[in-house]
């Protein structure tokens, strides 16, 4: 029974850190975060608006309606803007920046509102004068777009290596001590039988 109950626990904590989008940048760089698994040209909605979510409270950023081109700024501290696609914009961002922003749609009358969450993780600017790398990729309409790389910062594990990691661990001491008792008990016999 106990077992039952770590393995759904192990679950959902797996479930909770999977289910929000995570994305990382480099310092300096333009970010752009979109709303995740929305098609804005195929919803039906009202508006839409982003937020950067505090541990008290949110903070707007920007709002637009549907149809609406410039869209209404918050008193958000940074400059950001939409794109089209309704993606947020943030350039220059900064280790400050990083947090979980909230991408708010708001349904017409009979939908349901949406509230989407994307986590922003910006790496540590570098001061020195390190040699910047250039990547060049590919994009799918054959263009290829340049972006300088910054310097890889060690990742975490996913939960399950983790957790699997520990197991192992846990396991390979059980198996020693169960060894330990075992060779123990027969040096024990042995002793005895020379005694007799």
């Amino acid at each position: 029974m106990f077992l039952t109950v770590l393995f759904i626990k192990l679950l959902l904590v797996h479930y909770a850190t999977q289910s929000q989008v995570k994305v990382q940048a480099c310092c300096g760089h333009k970010v752009s975060l979109k709303c995740p698994n929305v098609d804005f040209d195929t919803m039906d909605f009202v508006s839409m608006g982003w937020y950067k979510l505090n541990k008290e409270n949110k903070d707007g950023i920007i709002r637009r309606s549907k149809g609406d081109k410039s869209g209404q700024h918050y008193n958000f501290p940074r400059n950001a803007s939409l794109d089209n696609k309704y993606n947020l914009l943030l350039s220059n961002v900064t280790p400050e920046d990083s947090g979980t922003y909230e991408c708010f749609i708001g349904a017409n009358v009979g939908g349901q509102n949406r509230y989407l969450q994307v986590n922003l993780t910006v790496q540590v600017c570098v001061t020195s004068q390190a040699p910047l790398t250039t990547l060049t990729t590919m994009t799918p309409d054959n263009t290829t777009e340049s972006a300088l790389a910054c310097s890889k910062q060690a990742e975490d594990l996913p939960v399950l290596w983790t957790v699997s990691g520990c197991v192992a661990v846990g396991l390979g001491k059980i198996i020693l001590c169960l060894i330990s008792i075992w060779v123990f008990q027969i040096i024990c016999s042995s002793r005895q039988q020379r005694e007799w």
